[in-house]
Parts: structure tokens; sequence; C-alpha cells
């Protein structure tokens, strides 16, 4: 799932515990999203850890990177796994990719007509990638708060906790402090208040998936072939809430425990 998506999760999880000089578990939470900004580090690396593993007192916040791949996980799979799979693995059991699926052979069929002809597990990926997005604009345009919340964590974090963030980070992916260090201070840019604005909306996720997928470089009839997949997705995931509500239970059953 994506940046509003998961921040609502975390925002129901924590409830009133969620405040102000806590507000760097936001970041944490997009972590594995964030990181792989940066050249040298791939969504691979970031979503290939323990899921419930216990994590040291002063890296404690280490436990709401592990909530984000529990979402994921039940977006993907359908289940909690113990280190994520590799991309060729996805099943198809989660929301994500069960939703996806319905709009696998229009992405074929896009693609085949004006890029030439992509495999369907390719075309799965793509499109469970249009009902992330979906979900996400559904969730901002019903609770719109969550991007000024996360923005107001973003700059709170930079102000107050880069440093913890940065060495909690070392720890968790055994990453050099330099390059975490970097990569979060280049991923945090990409996330600053006007740069979220300009992509919550179908025009500005279209263009994150033709920056994705196509380099950027797209004719008008394949920006208004994703456009109409997007649309689809959207309608499609009238029934999220229940996804959403289901994530958290299965995220209490699994028995993780943000310490807050």
């Amino acid at each position: 799932m994506l940046l509003n998506t998961h921040t609502w999760l975390l925002k129901e999880y924590a409830g009133d515990r969620l405040q102000r000089d806590n507000l760097d578990i936001l970041i944490y939470n997009v972590i594995p999203d964030i990181l792989p900004i940066h050249p040298d580090i791939t969504p691979e690396m970031t979503h290939r850890m323990e899921r419930l593993n216990s994590v040291p007192p002063d890296h404690g916040k280490a436990r709401f990177i592990q909530f984000h791949l529990l979402v994921d996980d039940l977006s993907h799979y359908g289940y909690i796994t113990r280190r994520g799979h590799e991309r060729h693995e996805n099943a198809t059991g989660g929301y994500a990719y069960r939703k996806g699926a319905a709009l696998a052979s229009r992405m074929i069929e896009m693609n085949g007509k004006h890029n030439g002809v992509i495999p369907l597990d390719e075309a799965l990926y793509r499109s469970h990638l249009i009902i992330e997005m979906a979900v996400d604009l559904v969730v901002f345009r019903r609770y719109p708060e969550i991007v000024e919340l996360f923005s107001e964590a973003v700059e709170w974090t930079l102000e107050n906790r880069l440093e913890s963030l940065a060495d909690t980070l070392v720890w968790a992916y055994s990453l050099p402090e330099r390059l975490a260090r970097d990569a979060v201070m280049q991923g945090m840019a990409a996330y600053r208040n006007e740069i979220l604005r300009r992509s919550v909306s179908l025009e500005g996720r279209t263009d994150l998936f033709l920056h994705k997928f196509y380099g950027g470089v797209a004719g008008k009839q394949v920006r208004s072939g994703v456009r109409d997949l997007l649309l689809r997705g959207i309608e499609s995931v009238a029934d999220g809430e229940e996804f959403l509500s289901a994530t958290l239970t299965e995220i209490a059953k699994a028995g993780f425990g943000g310490g807050l």
C-alpha cells in the first residue's frame, strides 16, 4: 500500500497515543518506501526484514517499520509472511492483487497497443499498483487531513529526530551510517508538503505511474489509458474500508505491539 493508507492505518492503530512528541513513528512506518528513492537502496532490501522479531529498547521504533510490512503482506499475499517474498513470487491472494487481476487484461491490451506486449505477471504487478493508488486516493478523499499530519511528521522528525532515525536504520538494515543518513534526507525531500499535495489527485497519480513505468514519456493515449485504469480501480475499491478494518484486526491477531 502507499503513503496515505499506511499513515491512516497507523493513526487508527495508535489512536490517542499518537502525540506530537512521537510523530516520527509515522516516518518509520513509511521508511520501506522512502529509502529506495536513494539509488543505492532497492525495495527488495527494505521489504525483506523480519516482520515480528523483537527489537532492542534503543531502537524500539523499528517496530513501525514492521507495521508497514505487515500491511503490505496482507495487501499482497492475504497473510503475514516471515520475511516477505521476491517480486516474482507475488501471490494473488491479497486485496491489491485480487482487485488488480480484474485490470490485468486491460493493462496488457493498453501496453501492447503503444509500447509492446508485457507478460501477465508484469501486468498483475502494475495493476496491483493501480489498486494501491486507488485506495490511497479514496483514503485521502475521506480523510484529507492525513496529508497535513504526515507533512507535520516530516518536518518535526527532520528537526528533532533525524539522528535517532538514521541510527535505527543502521541497525535495522545493516546500512553504513553515511548511506542511512543520505537516504533519509533524499527520501524525505520527496515527501515534503508541496510535493504530496500535487500527488493526491487523479492526474498526480497518473503522473507517478507514467514516471515509474514509462520514464515520464508517454503519449496522450497511454496517459488516457492509465487514467481510465485508475478510475476503474477507484470504482473497484468501494469495499476498501472492509479491507482496512480487516488489516488492523489481522495485525492485532498476529501479536504486533508497537510499545506506545
